[in-house]
This record gives structure tokens, sequence and C-alpha cells, in this order.
């Protein structure tokens, strides 16, 4: 799991041009509401998933992981927590393959994202995205899926 601010994206660039990519766009974007979308980044293999929401109290929410993609969750505007933990510490509930997600359980860790900040998870990184910060809140919510 990799969290920084979108300004430091050149330091991640190594990680492969799938990732450069999607970090370059996600550097385009405006803290300005968006709907809801589906976006490929061109001259990449990267989809954009652009998801207003609210975020949620805690009791709501669920951890994830992927096996084929790495998600790179990025905050336009709001500010989410996000849980994470080693996969191999919680439980795994279930597996859809057709969506790629793991639905597991168990305990782990927050960090918070703020405007401007993104986080990467691989296929190790269980994830517990849109957690409220205070109060459920409008949430600008981005999330990129980069083949593993």
């Amino acid at each position: 799991m990799i969290t920084d601010h979108i300004r430091n994206r050149a330091n991640y660039y190594f990680l492969g041009e799938d990732y450069k990519a999607a970090l370059d766009f996600f550097a385009t974007v405006s803290g300005e509401p968006f709907e809801k979308a589906d976006i490929a980044v061109p001259n990449s293999g990267v989809l954009v998933k652009a998801r207003p929401m609210n975020s949620r109290p805690v009791s709501e929410c669920s951890f994830e992981a992927h096996r084929e993609y790495a998600d790179i969750h990025f905050v336009a505007y709001g500010k989410e927590k996000i849980g994470y933990a080693d996969v191999k510490k919680l439980k795994e509930l279930s597996y859809d393959a057709a969506k790629d997600a793991a639905a597991l359980e168990g305990e782990g860790d927050t960090v918070t994202l703020l405007p401007g900040y993104f986080m990467i998870t691989l296929a190790d990184d269980a994830h517990m995205p849109c957690i409220c910060v205070g109060e459920p809140a409008p949430l600008g919510k981005m999330i990129a899926k980069i083949k593993l």
C-alpha cells in the first residue's frame, strides 16, 4: 500500500506506464463535482471509475481485495478514511472472479485521504474505502484499475 499526494506522482512512475498514465490523469482532475462515469485513459490499459458518493460510517463499510487488478484510489473532493490490512491477516468470506473482488473480514488500520491524495493497493492489500471522517459527507472518488 502506498499513499501520497498527486504532486509527488513522479516518484511512482517506476511502477510502470499504466501507473504513470493513471497518476498523470488524476493530476488533471479539478476539485469540482463530477458525474458518475467509466473513463478509459488514452494510450494505456487503465480504466478510471469516477464515483461521486457519500462517505459512510465504518459499520456500513467492508474490506475487499483484488487478485487481477491493482487499484489507485484518488480523492478529487471531500475526504475519506480507507481501512487497510494484509489479506493474510483477514478471513476471506467470498471471491467473485467476474468482479475480481474478494470480501474479507477482520481488523486493520486506517489512513485519511484528503483532496489530491491517492492510495495504491496491490493484491496483498485489503482495503475498506469510503469511511467517513466525522459525519457522512459528499466524496468525489476516482479509482483506477490496473492489470497486475
